[in-house]
């Protein structure tokens, strides 16, 4: 109705509710508005801990994703990496990875990272 897709929306919401530069409570803030206000993105805190536990398993230098979307995994991800790795990720629609950039940055990551 207001013509702002959900990716955006859910970009705002994080601008007005989440600390910038601190990736846990990014992900704190896009499950927040997942449950509130958007209920069918596909976004999860259960399957976050899951790659959670694999991330610090295997402790990866190099990860690839593919479909970034609105950079919620990647944000997990990245958060989960350790040092000195790097994690590429791809997403095919460009209003999709207009936001994820924003959200991956203001999460605090930089191209060295993502």
């Amino acid at each position: 109705l207001t013509g702002t897709s959900r990716e955006q929306r859910a970009f705002q919401y994080l601008l007005a509710h989440a600390i910038p530069g601190d990736p846990h409570h990014i992900l704190q803030t896009f499950d927040q508005w997942f449950v509130g206000a958007e209920r069918h993105m596909p976004c999860h805190a259960t399957s976050g801990r899951i790659v959670e536990r694999v991330l610090l398993e295997r402790a990866p230098l190099q990860v690839l994703e593919l479909g970034t979307y609105c950079g919620y995994g990647t944000v997990l991800l990245a958060q989960g990496l350790p040092p000195g790795a790097r994690l590429y990720t791809i997403e095919g629609d460009p209003r999709h990875a207009a936001v994820a950039e924003k959200v991956i940055r203001l999460a605090g990551f930089s191209e060295q990272t993502v």
